[in-house]
This record gives structure tokens, C-alpha cells and sequence, in this order.
């Protein structure tokens, strides 16, 4: 049987290595292991934090970066600024965006460090930057409500519009108009139809034209002549048709 000092010993040492690794984890995660870390300050600038609270974690590619060591309304009142605790070997470039974010649905808020270029300057300490406003789910809400009751508005007005008497009584001339003209084309249009289709068979002054033979070459006589006498302007004679005068000037005198 073991003696009650054996016995106080190891309670006591169980109770001394549970102490030590408690005082482990706090400084690992709490803030007392922040400031074991060190590193340098930074203040961005929100014009509304989005319950963003002291404490919350900054990554930067993945990678806890930071924490959020206060949080204070602008001496002028045109936002907040959250001043963050950089860690030591965190190398960011001033312009980077810096993003408050949500972990999940329910998950506590963060800072989000998005790279733009690989050519600006790194942050130092003391430096101040303007991070992205969070996403408000609200604003666009309300935003939507506005623009749906506007377009509610504009359909209410162009119905009572068609509805009104002199609109209806406007809108059946209209379409009986319309009606009328159609009704006008398409008789015009058989009505051509009936004279392309004589013209074709040889009937009438048209048809004549473009089926006699004779008729075309006598009308093309006729021009030549013309051209020749000097009727409509002078040009040399076409030699498949003689001249009248020369044949006049060449006949034999009695």
C-alpha cells in the first residue's frame, strides 16, 4: 500500500503539468501570445466595420497574419478605424485590399488581405490604408424594394393609360387603319400580278414589247433614225443601217 506522501506527490505533480500546459495554451492563443510574437501596427480605414470585434484574426493567403487590437469611430465621424497588429515576417504591399469577411453563415468576422501587385512597397508600421467596406446584405435588399416599387409604379401608369376611352377609342382606329392599308396593298398587289402575267403571255402595250420581235427592231430603226437626222444628238451612223441621205445623194439624176 502505497503511503498518503507518495500519493500527495503525484497529485501534485498531475496538478502542476495540467498548470503548465493551461499556461501553454493561453499564451499560445491568447493575447499574451500575440505580444511574445511581436511584429508592427497598422490602421485601416472602414466606413462601416460590419461587427467586425477586438480580437478577430487577419489572414493573408490563408494564413493567420494579424489580429484586430482596437476599434474606434474617426475623430470626424466619416467611419472607423481598426487599428490591426501586423505579425513579425508578415510582408504585405500597401496596396493590397483589405477585406472584412464572414466565416460561414454564423462564424465570427475577419480581415482578409487580397493581393493586387507584386511591385508596391511593403507596409511599415504606423501606416494607414482604406480597406473594402463589407458586403450589406440590407442595402441591397432595400435597394431591390426600391427598384421593384418603382417598376410596379411604371406598369400601374401604362395600364391606366391603356385603360383610359380616348386610348382604346385610338388604339381600335389604329387597327382598323391598318386593316384598311392591307386590305389596299394586296389588291394593288393582285392587281400587278394580273399585268406581269399578260405581260408575259403577250398582251398589251408592255406585253408587245417584250415579245415582238418586229416591234423591238422597229423601234430600234426608229432611234437610229432619229440619231442620224439629228433629232436627238449627232453620232456616227450604226452600219448595219444605210443613212437615208447618203442613199438619197448616191441615186442616179434623172
Amino acid at each position: 500500500m502505497q503511503s498518503p506522501v507518495n500519493i500527495e506527490r503525484r497529485v501534485g505533480i498531475f496538478v502542476f503539468a495540467g498548470i503548465l500546459v493551461a499556461c501553454v495554451l493561453i499564451v499560445h492563443f491568447g493575447k499574451v501570445g500575440d505580444r511574445f510574437r511581436g511584429g508592427y501596427p497598422i490602421t485601416v480605414e472602414f466606413s462601416n466595420a460590419g461587427g467586425l470585434v477586438v480580437g478577430a484574426q487577419v489572414f493573408y493567403a490563408g494564413v493567420l497574419v494579424g489580429k484586430v487590437h482596437d476599434i474606434a469611430l474617426k475623430p470626424d465621424g466619416s467611419g472607423v478605424g481598426v487599428d490591426v497588429t501586423m505579425f513579425r515576417g508578415a510582408v504585405v504591399r500597401k496596396d493590397a485590399r483589405f477585406l472584412i469577411k464572414q466565416s460561414g453563415l454564423l462564424g465570427d468576422q475577419h480581415i482578409v488581405i487580397a493581393s493586387v501587385s507584386n511591385t508596391e512597397p511593403f507596409l511599415a508600421s504606423g501606416d494607414v490604408v482604406k480597406g473594402v467596406d463589407p458586403f450589406d446584405f440590407s442595402d441591397v435588399a432595400g435597394q431591390a424594394g426600391e427598384a421593384i416599387r418603382k417598376l410596379n409604379e411604371a406598369i400601374n401608369k401604362l395600364s391606366t393609360g391603356l385603360v383610359e376611352k380616348d386610348s382604346i377609342e385610338n388604339l381600335k382606329r389604329g387597327i382598323k387603319n391598318f386593316s384598311e392599308l392591307t386590305a389596299k396593298l394586296q389588291g394593288a398587289a393582285d392587281r400587278l400580278n394580273v399585268i406581269l402575267a399578260d405581260a408575259q403571255k403577250g398582251k398589251g402595250t408592255v406585253g408587245q414589247l417584250l415579245t415582238n420581235d418586229q416591234l423591238f427592231e422597229e423601234l430600234r430603226q426608229l432611234a437610229h433614225n432619229w440619231r442620224v437626222y439629228g433629232i436627238l444628238h449627232k453620232e456616227k451612223s450604226d452600219k448595219r443601217y444605210p443613212s437615208p441621205r447618203k442613199s438619197l445623194e448616191n441615186a442616179p439624176k434623172e
